[in-house]
């Protein structure tokens, strides 16, 4: 039963969070619009039906019964017939009638750089919760990570017939230069240590050279002389040393919790550029039996579920579980950050670019001494958003039953 609550509880975490984090999103759009005096009349958390709602000024706020969203309605986002000298078309039927009085509150008179602030504003939120997360993550809780500490050493160099040195074989650097379990690496090469990359920069750059090595055994420090080889496994070609270490936590300096940050931010955006093959590998992996990719993008009951194991597991100490709800946060809202930014409409990106490209246009027509008098037609841009929306309807289904059918372990 406690096992039960304590799953329940980490979905309650990611749904609140995830709240939180839309919630800040759309704040990002309304506040920048309502500063440029666009009349903005409704600012929705979730979907679906309306579980509370208050107006205050022209604006209704409300929270809405599916939390997988949010939205906030400002008028003329869509340039009405009467703004173009040409009258020969109309729009459809379900045209939005702006009033009078509202004529100079509509979004699209605004000059491209206005609507380029409020347009991304809200996926400027989720940049700076994903980075505040970050800092707090990596240079307050600390990240998991190898130590210079040595657990064990292992005899050899493995080889591809070899790989688990269960034959005599060349020995390893480690075991030649007589290191042992429990030093701890302090010095290679003439330079001081602290974390592993450090040594495997150093070692990486004097593969068959001898060098210098430091280990703290005991408390004493004693000099060692080293000779890195490089082995070639599983494709991967890399300086090896020949020791299995310890874990330990470290707690980031803020410019290394910056690089870190830049390379989710990488990895991320590589993600959703491979979403098509994701998406094929996903029907792939609904199947029970079928391993699932780690690194493989994942739908919200596949975070739930995620979360949820996280919240009821007895082995991770209480510290260890509220830095994992706040990664996986934090992780939520670098994708939040990045998918919006991709230039498509309806998302935040697709707004972005059709403001760019009529600051473009304006310019040009500066340069011929003219002046655009009519806003640039951003409702040709529909067709491409109906056809965006229906492709991520399905990736969400698809992903959605292969977490339900076939959930990733924990």
């Amino acid at each position: 039963m406690m096992t039960f609550l304590n799953s329940v509880s980490g979905w309650v975490i990611l749904l609140l969070g995830l709240a939180i984090s839309i919630g800040l999103h759309e704040i990002g759009h309304l506040w920048p619009a309502k500063k440029f005096g666009v009349k903005v009349t409704k600012y929705m958390i979730g979907f679906g039906p309306t579980l509370f709602s208050r107006k205050r000024g022209d604006t209704e706020y409300g929270i809405k019964a599916i939390p997988l969203g949010g939205y906030i309605q400002m008028i003329g986002m869509l340039p009405p017939s009467s703004a173009f000298k040409n009258a020969s078309f109309r729009r459809t039927a379900s045209e939005e009638v702006i009033a009078p009085e509202d004529a100079d509150r509509t979004f699209y008179r605004l000059a491209p750089w206005k609507k380029l602030i409020i347009m991304f504003g809200g996926p400027f939120a989720n940049l700076l919760i994903a980075m505040v997360l970050t800092f707090v993550l990596l240079c307050g809780f600390g990240n998991y990570g190898r130590s210079t500490t040595v657990n064990s050493v292992l005899q050899c160099v493995p080889t591809a017939s070899n790989p688990n040195c269960d034959q005599v074989g060349e020995p390893s650097p480690a075991s030649s230069a007589g290191i042992l379990a429990k030093d701890k690496i302090v010095e290679l090469d003439g330079k001081r240590v602290k974390l592993w990359t450090e040594v495997e920069a150093i070692l990486t750059k004097n593969v068959g050279k001898e060098i210098s090595i430091k280990v703290s055994r005991q408390g004493v420090e004693r000099e060692l002389t080293l000779k890195p080889v490089q082995t070639s496994l599983n494709g991967e070609t890399k300086a090896y040393l020949g020791v299995y270490l310890e874990v330990e936590k470290f707690r980031l300096t803020p410019i290394a919790a910056l690089e870190q940050f830049g390379s989710m931010l990488s990895s991320t955006a590589l993600l959703i550029v491979q979403l098509p093959a994701q998406a094929i590998n996903a029907v792939a992996e609904i199947d029970p039996n079928a391993e699932r990719d780690q690194n493989g993008a994942i739908s919200i009951i596949g975070l739930g579920q995620f979360s949820g194991d996280i919240a009821s597991n007895s082995e991770i100490t209480l510290e260890d579980k509220v830095a994992s709800q706040l990664a996986l946060l934090m992780s939520l809202n670098v994708a939040l950050f990045v998918f919006n930014m991709i230039p498509l409409v309806p998302l935040d990106g697709g707004h972005i670019a059709a403001g760019l490209y009529e600051w473009a246009k304006r310019g040009v027509w500066r340069l011929r001494g003219k002046k655009l008098e009519e806003p640039v037609d951003t409702s040709k841009m529909m067709p491409v958003a109906y056809f965006v929306a229906g492709l991520l309807l399905l990736l969400t289904v698809i992903l959605v039953i292969r977490d339900i059918v076939n959930p990733l372990q924990l």
